[in-house]
């Protein structure tokens, strides 16, 4: 029996979705499948009945006979030209270095429009609920048992995405000031108890050769029974140059917030190494119609209209019995 997939309730708000999508654990739901029922001995199948060949048409005219003066085909000509290049063609660049091979780790975020590498011991979350970024990291804590996912810690989690105006760090255009603008916002959210900052540090970030910025924290909180609190936050890409057509203004920054405590702490390297991997990344089109079919029947002159639907938006509709309230007064 099927199960219904349940539905994910959205939380409204600003922070609530990406706070539930960076510490939740990951869930993996079993689907038990019945037993194969054991069946009986299988019957052996019946004989085929023989069928009786057709009768030879006697009138029927003979196969054709090969005509053994036909002359023999030539065989292929080994100095033929090749076929023809098209001229417009730009030739092969023989000084043209290789395609680099595949990066071990890098994924694509379609969403995002970019790729990046993955941190060793860290997987891909569900980014579904996050409001701000579009791709989730999970650090795992144990190998995966009988099928299941591997276990994951719930006091760390990494988030990226394109830095846009959905957070007030978009809106800063110095990658300097959007780093620490996103770290402090992020610490506000995610660490809302009394404390106070400490070990604040900066670092520049070049992700082959887009230029950023990186912002670190700590949180000693004055409740010393919770552990501190650990922020990374890092910027990378440029904002569109002033003039910029508005419709054209979507900007090509990336960030990463990576949260950690004292007990389960940010790596700095690693942070920076996450953060240099970002590349603009274009999803690929999506591949072009089949071409219509030739032995399609053309449409029928004579079927009938479709039925009357709902005009298309900016199509004028006339009204032909105007309603008692919109007339003028008078």
């Amino acid at each position: 029996m099927d199960e219904p997939d349940p539905t994910v309730k959205r939380h409204r708000g600003r922070w609530t979705s990406l706070a539930v999508a960076a510490v939740a654990c990951a869930s993996a739901v079993t689907l038990a499948l019945p037993a194969t029922l054991a069946s009986a001995d299988p019957v052996a199948p019946a004989p085929p009945t023989p069928t009786a060949a057709p009768p030879v048409d006697p009138n029927a005219a003979p196969p054709p006979v090969a005509n053994p003066n036909a002359p023999v085909p030539p065989p292929a000509d080994p100095n033929a030209p090749p076929p023809p290049v098209d001229p417009n063609a730009p030739p092969a660049d023989p000084n043209a270095a290789p395609p680099p091979p595949p990066e071990p780790g890098r994924v694509d975020n379609a969403a995002g429009g970019f790729s990046f590498v993955v941190p060793p011991g860290w997987v891909q979350g569900d980014a579904s609920k996050l409001n701000y970024g579009q791709a989730l990291l999970t650090k795992e804590t144990g190998p995966a048992v009988n099928g299941q996912p591997a276990p994951v810690a719930t006091d760390t989690s990494i988030i990226l995405g394109r830095l846009d105006l959905k957070l007030f760090a978009g809106a800063e255009p110095d990658n300097a000031k959007a780093a620490v603008r996103l770290a402090s916002d992020m610490g506000e959210f995610f660490m809302p108890f009394p404390g106070t900052r400490v070990n604040q540090q900066t670092a520049p970030l070049d992700a082959a050769g887009m230029a950023g910025s990186a912002a670190y924290y700590e949180v000693k909180f004055t409740d010393t029974t919770k552990p501190d609190g650990q922020i990374w936050a890092g910027v990378v890409g440029s904002t569109p140059p002033p003039g910029t057509p508005r419709g054209q203004r979507t900007p090509e920054r990336w960030f990463v917030v990576w949260l950690g405590t004292a007990k389960d702490p940010v790596d700095p390297g690693a942070a920076i190494a996450l953060a240099n991997s970002i590349r603009p990344w274009t999803a690929p089109p999506p591949p072009a119609p089949p071409p219509p079919d030739p032995n399609a029947p053309p449409p029928d002159p004579n079927a009938p209209p479709p039925p009357p639907g709902r005009a298309p938006v900016g199509v004028p509709v006339p009204v032909t019995t105007p309603v008692p309230e919109m007339m003028p007064q008078g």
